[in-house]
């Protein structure tokens, strides 16, 4: 079982991660805006796939989105980075120590 102090150091850890290269996302919820908020985005895989059974490729590039404990992120957000878009797929549940989402490249 974690103590309080674990859940409070892992807190620090990714608050630490987040600062190493923190950027500013605004987040597009259908016809509304969600405020900047301040996450780290990393990609974690390519992916390379038939889309809607189309015997042409399409690319995806994924990414993983770190924010804290209040980031304000929900499935089918999108945001945009380098010009690149992006969709939210998932939101991690387990947010005591901050909010992990994945998403992927859109456009």
């Amino acid at each position: 079982m974690l103590s309080a102090a674990d859940w409070t150091q892992m807190t620090a850890d990714l608050a630490a991660v987040r600062g190493d290269n923190p950027v500013s996302i605004t987040l597009r919820r259908g016809a509304t805006t969600v405020a900047a908020q301040t996450v780290r985005v990393a990609r974690i895989t390519s992916a390379a796939g038939a889309a809607g059974g189309n015997r042409s490729e399409e690319y995806r590039g994924r990414a993983v989105i770190l924010g804290s404990t209040t980031l304000d992120i929900q499935v089918q957000d999108r945001f945009t980075i380098a010009g690149a878009v992006y969709r939210v797929t998932i939101v991690r549940p387990n947010r005591r120590a901050g909010v992990m989402a994945e998403a992927e490249m859109v456009e």
